[in-house]
């Protein structure tokens, strides 16, 4: 009997020892995952300043930096989760697994609404970018119509010293006021001509830069989006109108698949 009695002391013993270990487990784990989620918001948070909400190229730059934090914020929340699994009895690790499932449910709403915000940001910043050599161009239009309207060459001179960093003339042409003339217009119209080309070959491949990003923004936005629609619905007081579209994008057509 006493032999027994001491087996029993050693398993009670052995199965309090595992049950601290789990409980031990499943706050490391816990505490790793808030780990990682402060880790992701932290670059999220500094990658943001200064900050410029009215400027496309401000916003593309947060946008850039969610999803490259995406895959950190959804490793944290998945060990916030999977603590649970070594101490479900635990109501602290029961609050965090609904406020991170909760998290990941409006998280995957937030990433499925950039895609569109990204092309209207992404148009917004193209169109910024040639705004200025646009601009360029205009000014050296209305500079060759001005040449054009002259009659003399004390005009020509007068109109070129009103010009923003006018370029020195000689005290005596090499030709007719006439040929001076026609040689300023042709020289800017040159140099219109070069702009333009320029500025189109730059249009294109800006745009293919730019959808070539924003391509493979999309692609990742909604796997990302899918894995945290996947990771709320483990808890059914999380789920929302876009995580059940995900769920029944899955291999069994509805959320039986996630059970």
């Amino acid at each position: 009997m006493p032999a027994v009695e001491e087996l029993h002391l050693i398993l009670e013993s052995d199965s309090e020892g595992r049950s601290r270990l789990k409980a031990k487990t499943a706050v490391a784990i816990s505490i790793i995952g808030w780990l990682l989620i402060g880790f992701s918001l932290n670059a999220i948070i500094f990658n943001s300043f200064p900050v410029k909400l009215a400027t496309p190229e401000w916003q593309l730059n947060l946008i850039a930096a969610l999803i490259s934090s995406s895959p950190s914020l959804l490793m944290g929340a998945t060990l916030i989760s999977l603590a649970l699994v070594f101490n479900p009895e635990a109501q602290i690790l029961k609050d965090w697994n609904l406020t991170v499932a909760r998290a990941a449910s409006w998280l995957a709403v937030v990433l499925v609404l950039i895609i569109p915000l990204q092309f209207y940001q992404g148009s917004r910043a193209l169109k910024n970018q040639t705004n200025s050599a646009y601009e360029a161009i205009n000014k050296l239009k209305s500079i060759s119509n001005g040449f054009s309207r002259l009659n003399s060459e004390a005009d020509l001179r007068l109109y070129v010293a009103s010009l923003p960093n006018a370029p020195t003339l000689p005290a005596k042409f090499d030709a007719a006021f006439p040929v001076i003339k026609q040689r300023a217009i042709e020289n800017i119209q040159a140099q219109i001509n070069t702009a333009t080309e320029n500025l189109e070959l730059q249009k294109s491949q800006a745009i293919q830069v730019f959808l070539k990003e924003a391509i493979r923004n999309t692609a990742q936005l909604i796997l990302m989006a899918a894995a945290f629609s996947a990771l709320a619905a483990l808890n059914s007081r999380a789920t929302n109108a876009m995580t059940r579209f995900f769920q029944r994008l899955g291999p069994m057509g509805s959320s039986r698949w996630l059970r």
